[in-house]
């Protein structure tokens, strides 16, 4: 989400319960009008008065009924790598949040990255990254990237990350994020609330994954959503980190490593929070911690800015997240190290996923 109303919608959230009467009934008016203009979209694309296009090759969809922050790239990550694994060709289509370029935007052709940011977006160059084999297009047309991708890849299947909401193109299926933790969050809708649609949106998926999911925690979220969907697919995911880079120099440890150490963090994420919980879990000492707006395009001086406030706490390194690492281009020139913490998504019963795939496929 584009950090400005990013940062708005935030703030009405915030101040719903504790604001004057005034800015209360400001906010759920605009949510009123907000649920009305997003149901009458999606019904209006439905009933076909609005057209929707189909690529030559069957198109999943990997997308959230909340705004940001249920671990949506790394999941996506992970079924490709599933997809690769089974022999498919897979192409994923991005819509590049953050990207300079216009249009369509090839990122990787399966061997090779072609663009790194801020020429485009950090979601996407992560994928692209992340994913070697796999093909990475950007464009807000996710049909013309798609075409795109099947002139030049041929896949067997696109992965469109984040299109629960892109009506624009048929999808064979829906898969719908949902944090475990709060899987609707104050059930209210943009602005007063996280959802980006009503609740009842989800009939229109076939796949629902509580992410960040632990057992015994969760256990009665995931219940409740077998209950109110006895019809849909319910899995979990669990969002774990897998390894720590040092830069300059790249040097790969296990996450264990960082236990104990002394770090100021800094991460420009939907929900920072969780970042500075899994450092704690992990034990890292903490110095300090910068929270900046989703999609922040740091700039030389935040970096400064972050290397001298992490020099006077007296910290050994920075530290922050693959996704922040991938904004900032993978370099790093600063004289105080930087650790790069990178996360992996585990679909327990993702066999179950991959035979929905075969059916409806």
């Amino acid at each position: 989400m584009n950090p400005y109303w990013h940062n708005l919608f935030t703030g009405l959230q915030e101040a719903d319960g504790a604001a004057p009467g005034a800015l209360r009934a400001l906010a759920a008016g605009l949510a009123a009008l907000y649920g009305l203009g997003a149901r009458t979209r999606r019904e209006l694309y439905a009933r076909g008065i609005f057209p929707v296009r189909r690529l030559p090759a069957p198109v999943v969809s990997v997308g959230n009924l909340t705004v940001g922050g249920t671990g949506k790239t790394p999941v996506t990550a992970c079924l490709a790598r599933r997809l690769q694994e089974a022999s498919r060709r897979v192409a994923i289509l991005s819509r590049g949040y953050g990207c300079q370029r216009r249009g369509v935007t090839r990122l990787s052709d399966g061997q090779r990255l072609l663009a790194r940011p801020p020429a485009v977006g950090e979601e996407a160059y992560w994928l692209a990254r992340t994913l070697p084999g796999a093909a990475v297009y950007t464009g807000a047309a996710r049909f013309e990237a798609g075409m795109a991708a099947w002139r030049e890849f041929q896949p067997d299947l696109f992965l469109l990350d984040d299109g629960f909401q892109h009506f624009q193109l048929h999808r064979d299926l829906d898969i719908v994020l949902l944090d475990a933790a709060s899987p609707f969050g104050n059930g209210r809708l943009l602005p007063r609330g996280p959802l980006r649609e009503p609740v009842a949106a989800l009939a229109a998926a076939q796949v629902l994954i509580l992410t960040r999911f632990q057992a015994g925690a969760h256990d009665g979220a995931l219940a409740d959503l077998k209950s109110a969907f006895p019809e849909k697919t319910i899995l979990t995911a669990d969002i774990a980190p897998v390894t720590a880079r040092r830069y300059p120099g790249g040097e790969t440890r296990p996450p264990e490593a960082l236990k104990g150490r002394a770090l100021s963090a800094f991460a420009g994420l939907a929900r920072p929070q969780v970042f500075a919980r899994t450092l704690a879990e992990l034990e890292v000492r903490l110095t300090g911690f910068r929270a900046f707006p989703d999609h922040q395009a740091f700039s030389r001086q935040d970096l400064q800015e972050l290397v001298r406030e992490a020099g006077a706490q007296q910290a050994e390194a920075l530290i922050t997240t693959g996704k922040d690492w991938a904004r900032l281009g993978g370099e790093w020139q600063a004289d105080l190290p930087l650790w790069v913490l990178e996360v992996e998504a585990r679909i327990p019963q993702v066999h179950r996923l991959l035979e929905l795939l075969d059916r409806k496929i």
